[in-house]
């Protein structure tokens, strides 16, 4: 990261630079106002300490030029100042200044400003790379897209067991993609110009679900005017995916035995069986082990299904992939707030890539900006005590002061989207309920990178 220090005075500037002196940053500096703007343009460091009180063009000048002129994005700018006036800190965020830093200012507090700062440029680059790699179609295996060792490893996989014809059992927790993965599965394998079927069997009642698997006669119970084939039948000659099969009634799975064993279905109502050629993909999200053990899944079931076993990894344990996923649901017209990037990186994902996929498409319809923020994708940060142990995971390995401030702000973040929300967005109201002033609230929202509604905005 590079790092301009604008100040008049040579103590100061020294001291700064001792602080964040660091491997792998560039420390710039500059004693007038008119040299820092220079550096800006030319440079173009990615944060920038600029001290408001300097003789001839000061801190906020350089700030009003720079919003006047800039073609690019601005760097990340600290205004550093003995003046802690809110007005004046309002003032300069609206010209452009990204945080506030009162002389004489707490070393580890300046830190943290920066490894934020570090952290927030980080991100930016990763997705910029992501982007690139996105458009370059280097991270797409079929409909999947990943960049995780973890998602890498499993498109290996993928391939490797598309052309087998033993079957897979597909494990993971809900909303990770199981079903693409059975797709991508029957697209690569000699099957692919056959059907590909998919049923959900927790989604079909108790009483239906051997006539939707193996198919009926007419007349085999009440209501059944006409025969139906089933899904085996109509997954002949491709591919049939039994999804959350850990949820199948125990009286069907002697049935699916039969039928995996023999390759033979008998319709409900029917003495004769049909012989069919199928390839099953089955997926759960359940203990099967556990259920095997308490008697409630068929041993000899499990063994059959699992002829090849493929685990899908949370999307928590593959954060590489989360701003890619999150951009290709956005789409390229748009793009997401740093803020916003930083929100989904930390969020915990318990719905994994499909709560994602709400989550921006929401933001999509509900945000009147091109630029989506937290507030948007209507993040929060964990609230039960459950998950309390796998929240502050996200923390252990930052350094102790940097980690209790980046809990702080994130705790900031979830208690003033809330309030927002609690008032449909006014921020005058939710100023109130957080028992601080209007303004102080103005300047924490743009810290944060959320907003109020538009015309509370204006009214300052």
């Amino acid at each position: 990261m590079k790092i301009l220090i604008a100040d008049d005075e040579q103590p100061a500037r020294f001291g700064m630079s001792r602080v964040l002196r660091a491997e792998g940053r560039t420390l710039l500096e500059a004693d007038n106002g008119q040299t820092a703007l220079q550096l800006i343009v030319d440079e173009r460091p990615d944060m920038v300490l600029l001290d408001l009180n300097m003789p001839g063009m000061g801190g906020l000048q350089v700030l009003k030029q720079l919003q006047a002129t800039a073609r690019t994005q601005l760097p990340e700018i600290i205004v550093v100042t003995a003046n802690d006036s809110v007005p004046l800190a309002i003032e300069c965020i609206r010209a452009g200044a990204a945080d506030f830093l009162t002389k004489p200012y707490d070393i580890d507090h300046l830190r943290s400003i920066a490894r934020r700062t570090e952290e927030r440029v980080r991100l930016q680059r990763q997705l910029t790379d992501l982007r690139q790699q996105f458009d370059e179609n280097a991270v797409r295996f079929g409909t999947m897209l990943g960049v995780s060792p973890a998602m890498k490893r499993l498109f290996g996989q993928i391939q490797k067991a598309a052309n087998a014809e033993l079957a897979v059992l597909v494990r993971g927790e809900s909303g990770t993609g199981k079903e693409l993965i059975a797709r991508e599965l029957h697209n690569r394998s000699s099957r692919a110009s056959g059907p590909f079927v998919a049923v959900n069997t927790a989604a079909i009642s108790a009483s239906l679900i051997e006539s939707e698997l193996f198919g009926h006669v007419k007349g085999a119970f009440t209501g059944a005017d006409r025969a139906r084939e089933g899904v085996f039948r109509r997954a002949d000659g491709g591919t049939l995916f039994l999804d959350e099969i850990g949820d199948m009634p125990a009286s069907v799975q002697t049935r699916l035995l039969r039928v995996l064993q023999e390759n033979v279905v008998q319709p409900v109502g029917s003495e004769e069986g049909i012989k069919v050629d199928v390839r099953i993909i089955s997926a759960t999200h359940q203990d099967l082990e556990s259920a095997m053990a308490q008697k409630s899944f068929r041993q000899d079931l499990y063994f059959r299904l699992r002829g090849i076993e493929l685990h899908v990894p949370p999307l928590r344990d593959r954060r590489e992939d989360i701003a890619l996923l999150a951009q290709s649901f956005l789409g390229a017209d748009r793009s997401f707030h740093d803020g916003a990037i930083q929100a989904m990186m930390s969020h915990l994902w318990p719905g994994n890539v499909r709560e994602l996929q709400q989550a921006v498409a929401a933001a999509k319809v509900l945000s009147d900006s091109d630029r989506i923020s937290a507030r948007d994708l209507g993040l929060q940060t964990v609230t039960s005590s459950k998950d309390a142990s796998g929240a502050f995971e996200l923390y252990a390995t930052l350094p102790l002061t940097e980690g209790r401030n980046r809990l702080i702000e994130d705790y900031e973040r979830f208690a003033v989207s809330k309030a927002l929300d609690a008032e449909s967005g006014n921020v005058s109201a939710a100023a109130r309920r957080l028992g601080i002033h209007r303004q102080n609230l103005q300047l924490k929202l743009k810290q944060l990178g959320l907003r109020g509604s538009a015309a509370d905005d204006d009214a300052t």
